[in-house]
């Protein structure tokens, strides 16, 4: 699957779920902009402005939990080999224009493959910012499509996950099962 990520837009209505995923329940928001954010589910929260405390409570939100679900199925399918991929992905997440920038070079990860915060701190033409960088995949709204599972430390270790260090190791576990 191609995941392009587009300019932010303000205001659009959004629709919002939970769905179940192969590392556990997720809280999925998009709008026809794409995915604003995807945020794994691990304290049973049902309020969504409480899940994502950044979202615009201002804007029109639907709750549509059979909407996240079918979204989900297409995120968490396996890529087969070296088959082209038909279907894309937008994502619209809010950040920086750093965190921008940190987040559209994991975007060029490969699938099941890793690179650590320095090399990405390079990709970006700013190899003193490893910290800065750190910050920004840490700031990723979008878990799993924003791949910030894949970087890990210089020394091998995986260093530090939102969503718990075992889910990283679950996902890298799950991509490095695909045939190639």
């Amino acid at each position: 699957m191609k995941i392009r990520l587009v300019d932010y837009q303000d205001g659009l209505s959004a629709r919002y779920g939970t769905s179940s995923s192969p590392f556990g329940p997720l809280w999925l928001v998009w709008t026809e902009s794409g995915i604003e954010q995807l945020v794994f589910q691990d304290c049973g929260e049902t309020d969504p402005f409480r899940v994502f405390p950044r979202l615009d409570k201002s804007r029109c939100f639907n709750r549509d939990d059979a909407g996240a679900a079918t979204i989900v199925q297409t995120l968490f399918c396996r890529p087969v080999g070296d088959a082209p991929q038909e279907n894309s992905l937008t994502l619209s997440a809010q950040g920086t224009v750093f965190q921008r920038r940190v987040w559209q070079a994991l975007l060029s990860i490969p699938f099941a493959s890793v690179t650590t915060y320095q090399q990405i701190a390079s990709a970006i033409e700013q190899p003193k910012a490893v910290r800065a960088v750190a910050s920004a995949i840490g700031a990723n709204p979008v878990a799993w499509l924003v791949p910030c599972h894949r970087v890990i430390r210089s020394n091998g270790e995986l260093g530090g996950y939102r969503w718990g260090l075992s889910r990283k190791q679950q996902m890298l576990d799950w991509e490095q099962a695909v045939p190639a």
